[in-house]
C-alpha cells in the first residue's frame, strides 16, 4: 500500500540564501504557471519568471536587490525546480538545460 499522508502533503521545501530561509512554493499549479509563463514570456527573464511564482514577487525583488553572479542566480532556479518535482538538484541539473536567460 502507497501512503500519501498529510505531512508530505503539506511540507514546503525551503531554501537558504545566506542568512534568510524562501519557503518555496511546490504544488503543481506553480509548476503549470512557470510553465505557461516561460512560453509567453513578454521580455521577462526565465530566472524572474520561476522566482517570481516558486517565492513569490516580494522575494524575488529582494534577490534582484542582492546583485548575485549568473552562476548563483543559475543554481537558485535549479534548486527551485528540485524542489517542486521533488529531486535532487544534480537530477535537476541533468534535467534542465543549462543555459537559463
Amino acid at each position: 500500500m502507497y501512503i500519501i499522508d498529510n505531512e508530505k502533503l503539506n511540507k514546503r521545501p525551503e531554501m537558504r540564501i545566506a542568512d534568510k530561509i524562501y519557503t518555496i512554493d511546490n504544488r503543481l499549479s506553480t509548476f503549470q504557471r512557470i510553465n505557461e509563463r516561460l512560453t509567453t514570456r513578454d521580455g521577462i527573464s526565465d530566472f524572474e519568471i520561476i522566482i517570481a511564482e516558486a517565492l513569490g514577487t516580494e522575494n524575488l525583488q529582494e534577490i534582484n536587490n542582492m546583485d548575485l553572479s549568473y552562476g548563483v542566480m543559475h543554481d537558485i532556479v535549479i534548486i527551485i525546480l528540485a524542489a517542486i518535482q521533488d529531486v535532487s538538484a544534480e537530477e535537476a541539473r541533468s534535467r534542465f538545460r543549462r543555459e537559463i536567460d
